[in-house]
């Protein structure tokens, strides 16, 4: 192919090359764009300047940092990241704009991080006239910059590290394909039939059929998700550090989360909820949750055993039984057969006839360009609004089908989700229904391949299926209880002012993201896992209070949050991709399981040490344990080992917990407290905060000079009180007992330091100790009302 292209006097050469999201054979040509912040984004569209002319370039390829571009209406796109089965590839797909992604430039000006692109306001073309490979050229004479790139800039990746990451890519381990062959092999390793389901359904799993579920599972997920797995970073949601939270927070969660309901509605009642998918259109209850509600869990669980927060046996049992809870999911969702659309031919006819009868009767022909351009435009806002909402994952659209029809033909329905309640970032005054529903009419001679897989997402051949629709059927359900008697058919001029509305709803939703800070956006996106993908079973199920009050329902568990700093110092970006790849994240469930860590009695203590004082010599935690210098220091080279703790640099030895290490103490701090006890416990705090005060008085009066002797020993007394109940419940608070008893002595001697001196093990240093250690022991963050 001629890397020179001259037309109308203008001659393009190239310098890029990716991948074509969808073929065409129309002429893309535009002046480029760099967007690299989401300030970028929001300036770009800020004057509402015609922008049909510009091709956008960014570095990630994911969907929501260019939303209000692709709303405004540019005239391509071209990634340094991604792949066209990510969702920025999906939309431009739905909108019509042609789409380059993860390009090479081997000519061009440098980033800020050294990576060569076209310069701003050169002209560019793309050939998208072929997939896989598309082409980028930019106008002769364009900027070039030779010199090196910088020595901060990322390396490049090896032909010989490309070459497995695309073998992997290509084939599950570099062995199982994808798709009908894929599942043929998948499935001739399997000795159970748990991922059939008949009319007995109801008995718990065996160890055997969950680790079949979860052999079968890992090729799955990689069939649905590899491609994705490389779609790169976002100037606007930290995408793969929210999902390493959001999954490992689904193992701690979850399962618990899923016997909690079971047992509130019974085993028929789980079967009886999936069963509404049938039913109703605009429902959350559909594939994606459902198999999230499977895979999430343990996906996390391998997230937590590659940071060595535990052991495999730990809790293993749990997920057995959360699989026996999704496999009665499924029962309700498509009766009797295969669960996965990849064991079906990838169809995924869920609801019941008489739906698609009256989307035949309502449908609206799309004969004129005008009104195609108005369905096209409408549900590709819909779907950006239902992506950003929902933080960039598939939460938001949920596709179906196809569902043949009379005429040899079929239709494919989406449901698009607009307007969460359950999200404190959504606009609780936004006028936006809670979904839209469009159905989409294909002709029998349209020729198009379809495959929906089990996360609710449609995949054709051509891949831009949008002008072989003929008809379509649109719909808005008000609420997510809303009777299927108040849902609201909609006609080209509904579908124009909901454009309008989801437009201006996704400018401001973009603005209020870009507001957070990092950890409130990776947090935000953690939400939509763990507690998203359980909203829907939880609300059927009338519980999403009593799992909020009782459950820790829209909580972060304390040794996820704990891992934040890991996560985000580069582990998730190099870990969720490896994960999905291989499907090492998958672990079998062991022939005996524990509820309890294993551990020796002198880690946790060790552990709680360093996380009361921050940093500590072996001899301060000598000090703070009561443990020998031998045992401690065989403690702290196992942990050392095991990522839990480090040395920091200095003059004097000091160990600290790392993030990892922080979680492991949470957990053990966990498996040692009953609810009694730790109940216990949290009153005793209560009790302990009236002295508190009092001593912080005490202690700024002794540093004007007054004599607080007599308050000192009433303090004292009040203490040992406190120290006496805490002690009843875990003995291991009886050595602050002693070190009050050796600072008090102390002072009472005449060394006033012994007091309050910082740093000395004075009677204000033990103290603080106590205090810290009783928010770690009941996983408390520090307010005013702690003081």
């Amino acid at each position: 192919m001629s890397q020179q292209i001259t037309d109308n006097g203008t001659t393009f050469e190239q310098v890029g090359t990716g991948l074509t999201v969808y073929e065409t054979d129309q002429v893309v040509e535009g002046v480029v764009k760099w967007l690299e912040t989401p300030e970028d984004v929001i300036a770009f569209v800020a004057d509402d300047a015609d922008v049909s002319d510009v091709v956008v370039l960014s570095r990630g390829g994911t969907t929501t940092f260019l939303t209000m571009a692709l709303n405004a209406g540019v005239r391509g796109v071209v990634t340094l990241q991604g792949a066209p089965e990510s969702h920025l590839g999906i939309l431009c797909r739905e909108y019509g704009i042609p789409a380059v992604m993860s390009v090479t430039f081997d000519k061009g000006v440098r980033t800020g991080r050294g990576e060569t692109i076209p310069a701003d306001g050169v002209r560019i073309r793309l050939d998208v006239s072929e997939r896989p490979q598309g082409r980028v050229l930019v106008e002769e004479g364009a900027p070039v910059d030779d010199s090196p790139a910088p020595e901060s800039a990322a390396p490049a990746m090896s032909a010989e590290e490309l070459a497995q990451i695309m073998l992997l890519l290509e084939k599950f381990g570099g062995v199982v394909p994808k798709g009908v062959e894929g599942d043929r092999v998948m499935q001739e390793k399997m000795t159970t039939k748990v991922l059939y389901v008949d009319d007995d359904a109801l008995p718990d799993l065996t160890r055997e059929e969950v680790n079949d579920a979860i052999g079968y599972y890992t090729w799955n997920e990689w069939d649905a998700l590899a491609s994705r797995a490389t779609e790169g970073e976002s100037g606007l949601i930290p995408r793969q550090e929210y999902e390493a939270m959001g999954l490992m927070n689904c193992w701690f969660m979850h399962p618990k989360w899923l016997r909690a309901i079971e047992d509130g509605v019974g085993k028929q009642g789980v079967i009886d909820i999936a069963a509404t998918a049938k039913r109703e259109i605009g429902t959350k209850i559909n594939m994606l949750h459902i198999w999230a509600m499977a895979t999430a869990p343990s996906f996390g669980r391998g997230i937590a055993l590659e940071l060595n927060l535990h052991e495999e046996d730990y809790k293993g049992d749990r997920i057995r039984d959360a699989f026996g809870v999704v496999r009665r999911m499924y029962k309700g969702f498509w009766g009797n057969g295969p669960i996965l659309t990849s064991m079906k031919d990838y169809r995924a006819e869920v609801l019941d006839r008489d739906w698609i009868d009256r989307f035949t009767a309502d449908r609206i022909a799309l004969t004129e360009d005008a009104d195609r351009s108005t369905f096209q435009r409408f549900q590709g806002a819909a779907e950006l609004m239902g992506f950003l909402l929902h933080f960039d994952n598939r939460l938001g659209v949920s596709d179906h089908g196809p569902y043949p029809t009379d005429d040899g033909g079929f239709v494919l329905v989406r449901d698009i989700f607009l307007n969460e309640p359950a999200w404190h970032w959504n606009d609780p005054a936004s006028p936006l229904p809670w979904s839209v529903t469009t159905a989409m009419f294909f002709g029998p001679d349209s020729g198009l391949d379809v495959q929906v897989v089990d996360i609710s997402t449609v995949f054709t051949k051509p891949a831009n299926y949008v002008p072989y629709i003929t008809h379509v059927a649109a719909y808005s359900r008000p609420t997510w209880d809303a009777p299927m008697s108040g849902i609201t058919q909609l006609d080209l001029d509904d579908m124009t002012a909901l454009r309008t509305q989801a437009e201006q709803q996704s400018a401001a939703l973009y603005g209020r993201i870009a507001k957070m800070d990092k950890r409130e956006k990776i947090e935000a996106g953690a939400l939509t896992y763990t507690a998203g993908f359980a909203l829907p079973f939880a609300r059927a199920a009338g519980m999403v209070d009593e799992l909020t009050e009782h459950h820790d329902f829209l909580d972060i568990h304390p040794a996820v949050a704990a891992c934040y700093d890991t996560i985000v110092a580069g582990l998730a970006t190099e870990m969720i991709p490896r994960l999905f790849l291989t499907g090492s994240w998958a672990h079998q469930v062991s022939e005996h399981t524990t509820d309890d860590i294993a551990s020796d009695g002198s880690e946790f203590t060790v552990l709680q040490a360093l996380r009361v004082r921050g940093f500590a010599t072996t001899e301060q935690i000598v000090e703070s344990t009561g443990l020998t210098e031998v045992v401690i220091e065989s403690t702290l080279a196992g942990t050392d080992e095991r990522g839990h703790t480090q040395v920091t640099g200095g003059k004097r030895a000091m160990h600290t917990l790392t993030p990892a290490g922080r979680a492991r103490s949470v957990l053990l701090a966990d498996d040692r407290l009953s609810k009694a006890d730790r109940a216990t416990i949290s009153g005793v705090y209560e009790s302990f905060l009236f002295p508190n005060r009092d001593f912080k008085q005490l202690t700024t009066d002794a540093q004007s000079g007054a004599d607080v002797a007599d308050r000192l020993d009433a303090v004292h007394q009040t203490i040992g009180g406190v120290i006496g109940e805490l002690v009843s419940v875990d003995p291991r608070f009886g050595r602050y007992s002693d070190r009050f008893e050796a600072a008090i002595a102390g002072y009472r001697a005449g060394d006033r330091d012994a007091l309050a001196r910082p740093l000395s093990g004075s009677y204000h240093d033990v103290w603080m100790e106590l205090h810290e250690d009783l928010i770690a022991t009941l996983g408390r963050v520090r307010t005013e009302d702690d003081e």
